[in-house]
């Protein structure tokens, strides 16, 4: 709901929020209620526009096709920003084939496709045959609050960590190949850095968990789940965060990252690099290596930190007036 909140601010619009979220409770993630077609009837003299992100791979491709066609029926403009191309929390082909299906299912009906960078992009557009608007990911760390943490750091003397890696719970994306982490960290000591390696509690008593504390040069960090403030004030302390997925297409993480000047390794599948906001500042690897991992962490320890270039806030602003102008125009 934070994502979409400035639609309250925002005159001649109302947002649509179905008690179900609310009765959630704060914090906690359901299925929009919406995406269901007999659902979205039963408000549908409330909605002028759908704008799905993700959050649609519960839903069969047919009950895509169902939730189209009630848009069609109802009036309802469909507007689409593709996050994911190859979904992060998919782990076979045939789930991987068949978020596909409901993708192209929702980039066919849409009047308006967007994405986040120029490469994905043109994927949409060799794939499905769609041009796709690119309006770049908006900071996930307010600008001041980021512009706060970075002075603290320099106020320490610079970043306390250098290189880091954030496994958080062990979601489907994250490398569990403990020999990644020992080759990274290897590769890492050759240059005389450390690495740290932060994993969620919930996480530690795996088979990954237990092997991370027996490799030299790695610094293993169990924590409980962080609330925001604690996470970017960590993240901050970072001179480079390696970014360890086997998929996916673009990154929050890497934006906030960003966020605090903190110089980014990605690998080299989806368009995490297209997210760069200038050169030195997200740099690739080979997905799955972590001897590749380590070199590129290496490189990045040259130039790290490396400030977002540009105006943020400035950014931000734009990204929300060019949202506001597509979902007129889709709704007028």
């Amino acid at each position: 709901m934070d994502a979409v909140e400035p639609l309250a601010g925002w005159d001649g619009f109302e947002l649509v929020a179905p008690p179900e979220l609310d009765a959630a409770g704060p914090g906690t993630w359901i299925p929009h209620p919406l995406l269901e077609a007999q659902r979205l009837a039963e408000d549908a003299d409330r909605v002028d526009v759908l704008h799905v992100h993700f959050g649609f791979e519960h839903r069969t491709p047919q009950q895509m096709r169902e939730l189209v066609e009630q848009c069609r029926a109802s009036g309802i403009r469909l507007v689409l920003t593709v996050h994911d191309l190859s979904h992060p929390h998919l782990r076979t082909a045939q789930e991987q084939r068949e978020h596909l299906e409901r993708l192209a299912v929702l980039i066919e009906a849409a009047e308006t496709v967007i994405t986040l960078t120029g490469s994905a992009a043109e994927e949409i557009r060799r794939r499905f045959g769609r041009r796709a608007e690119v309006i770049a990911h908006p900071c996930v760390v307010a600008p001041q609050r980021a512009r706060r943490l970075q002075e603290q750091v320099r106020e320490r003397g610079g970043p306390s960590l250098g290189v880091a890696v954030f496994l958080k719970d062990l979601r489907a994306s994250t490398v569990r190949e403990l020999s990644w982490h020992r080759d990274l960290a290897e590769g890492l000591r050759g240059v005389g850095a450390r690495l740290t390696v932060f994993l969620d509690e919930r996480a530690a008593d795996t088979e990954l968990g237990r092997g991370l504390s027996g490799i030299q040069g790695l610094e293993l960090v169990v924590h409980r789940r962080m609330d925001d403030e604690r996470l970017f004030t960590q993240v901050a302390e970072c001179a480079v965060v390696v970014l360890p997925y086997l998929r996916g297409t673009h990154s929050g993480w890497l934006e906030m990252c960003r966020d605090l000047g903190v110089v980014v390794v990605a690998p080299d599948c989806g368009h995490f690099a297209d997210q760069a906001d200038q050169p030195g500042a997200v740099l690739s690897c080979r997905t799955g290596d972590g001897r590749d991992a380590a070199r590129a962490a290496a490189q990045a320890l040259g130039v790290a930190p490396l400030p977002w270039a540009g105006d943020r806030a400035a950014q931000a602003e734009r990204i929300a007036l060019r949202h506001r102008e597509l979902l007129a125009e889709a709704g007028s």
